[in-house]
């Protein structure tokens, strides 16, 4: 599973009693957390006005005139508290990719610090309602299993990114798929990606790229191909200048899952039964929580399907059969 993930640390101690540019980015290199590109081990930006520190879930931070722009606020609440500390008191504004719990669960401490946060017109109602977002995985008001912060952040009172004030500056590119208004955000060459595609490493660990809608998925990973930028950070995975294997390794993920999920419709089921085999086929590990975003996940393939003439529901109400 990929797009929902503790996260490493770096000692805040150096920073004490310095400004922003001198204490950021951190010299930690034996400690997770710290600021690496590719292989070396960075203590400058890694361009004019832009950091990264990454974790399970790699966060930007981009200065721009006297406002420091963060590019989400990673997985855990010590992960943010930890970020927050290693940043000067200036003014501050937080950019969603997208409303994922993994990607927001420090909005509500930099909005207590005076931060702004900003996010897609239509993620905002997810950020501001982090209930939504399990309501809409489990069909209802969500059980004890989806109500752990891995799947539910604290509200944060986010507007759309048309309220920002340096729109040329930034460059909001929408590539929706994993989530209706998953945005990549790109600031002087470098491309914050969100979860619009993932490390190779990653897929090797969690098997499916989590999504939504899987056309729209798949465009845009077109449109990734086609843009040009210096830097392409995903959220899960590694940075690079050439971010083209990585696409195709999870184009291949979800053209992999497509074809189990067809392949498992040999005869009309449930759409339980079916993520069970499919689970199975794929080498899968799902728990109690996990099982309703595989479920989604299996659902939104079922659409695709049935969208190209594949599937389709049969005449026993809640069953899927191929065509």
């Amino acid at each position: 599973m990929c797009g929902y993930s503790s996260v490493g640390r770096a000692s805040a101690s150096q920073a004490e009693g310095r400004g922003f540019e001198s204490r950021w980015p951190l010299q930690s290199p034996h400690k997770e957390g710290i600021f690496v590109i590719w292989e070396g081990i960075y203590t400058k930006p890694i361009k004019d006005g832009i950091w990264i520190k990454l974790a399970n879930t790699n966060v930007g931070v981009a200065k721009i005139g006297d406002i420091t722009y963060i590019i989400d606020t990673g997985s855990s609440i010590k992960f943010a508290k930890e970020l927050l500390s290693e940043m000067d008191n200036g003014k501050k504004a937080v950019l969603n990719t997208h409303s994922h719990a993994d990607h927001i669960q420090g909005n509500y401490l930099f909005e207590k610090n005076g931060a702004k946060i900003y996010a897609s017109e239509l993620e905002v109602p997810f950020i501001r309602n982090p209930l939504l977002e399990t309501l809409y995985l489990y069909g209802a008001n969500p059980p004890k299993a989806l109500r752990l912060s891995f799947y539910k952040a604290k509200p944060s009172y986010a507007v759309p990114f048309d309220k920002l004030d340096v729109r040329s500056e930034i460059d909001l590119i929408p590539l929706p798929g994993h989530s209706l208004g998953m945005t990549a955000i790109k600031i002087n060459g470098v491309i914050f990606c969100g979860d619009a595609y993932f490390g190779s490493n990653v897929l090797e660990k969690y098997s499916y790229p989590y999504l939504i809608d899987v056309k729209k998925f798949l465009d845009s990973l077109d449109t990734l191909e086609r843009l040009n930028a210096e830097l392409y950070i995903p959220s899960h995975g590694k940075p690079t200048s050439d971010p083209h294997p990585d696409i195709e390794r999870t184009r291949t993920a979800v053209q992999n899952f497509v074809n189990a999920v067809l392949e498992s419709l040999k005869e009309p089921g449930y759409i339980e039964t079916l993520c069970a085999k499919v689970s199975e086929k794929m080498s899968v590990s799902l728990n109690a929580g996990t099982f309703y975003l595989f479920r989604s996940f299996v659902s939104s393939v079922l659409e695709f399907l049935e969208k190209t003439g594949k599937v389709r529901n049969s005449d026993i109400p809640g069953t899927w059969e191929t065509v």
